[in-house]
């Protein structure tokens, strides 16, 4: 096993920043702490800027992309979805709905799947030179549910964890596909007052 690889990609997942749903933007509050998490990953050099197309998440990478010097490219594949649940989540949910709202249900939580394995394929490619770090400003349940991919654990999972808005959550690939958890849900960069999760 390689402890310290010469040869690695480093992806860091970014939650968007807290927002408000009507109409969907940051608050002031969510914009405060994508700028503190803006000035944390200047240290780590990013080379790349990734987002989904969700507005709270291209808010976010916008705010983290000017202090990077970065333009984040948005794409579909990191929107937040109906990913994959337990059978009593997949009961409550669906729960007093008609046949057809079920059925929607689950091909709504099938297409989440795709994307979210989608992604992952992409960024978790074994890199074959050099070091670089990648940014990836997300959602709880992908974040989450990727890194139950890169642990290799069952994927409903996800639903046993949690994740701060603006958290760095950050993972290493080696040349030879070693995918390694370096940290999740860090809000160290962030005041207490500046903490958030809903």
């Amino acid at each position: 096993m390689e402890f310290e690889p010469k040869v690695f990609r480093t992806v860091v997942f970014v939650r968007h920043g807290q927002y408000s749903s009507n109409p969907e933007e940051l608050t002031a509050l969510g914009r405060k702490q994508a700028k503190q998490t803006a000035k944390a990953l200047r240290g780590l050099k990013p080379s790349k800027l990734h987002c989904s197309t969700m507005p709270r998440a291209i808010e976010t990478a916008a705010i983290i992309g000017q202090e990077l010097g970065l333009k984040a490219r948005a794409n579909d594949v990191f929107r937040e979805g109906l990913l994959p649940g337990t059978v009593a989540f997949n009961n409550f949910v669906t729960t007093g709905k008609t046949p057809a709202q079920v059925k929607d249900h689950f091909a709504k939580t099938k297409l989440a799947r795709k994307q979210a394995d989608s992604a992952f394929n992409e960024l978790f490619k074994a890199p074959v030179r050099g070091q670089n770090v990648e940014v990836v400003v997300a959602h709880g349940n992908v974040i989450r549910y990727w890194v139950c991919k890169a642990l290799d654990i069952p994927e409903e999972k996800w639903l046993k964890m949690d994740v701060s808005h603006t958290s760095l959550t950050t993972i290493r690939v080696s040349k030879n596909g070693n995918i390694i958890l370096l940290g999740f849900s860090d809000t160290g960069h962030l005041p207490l007052k500046l903490r958030t999760y809903v």
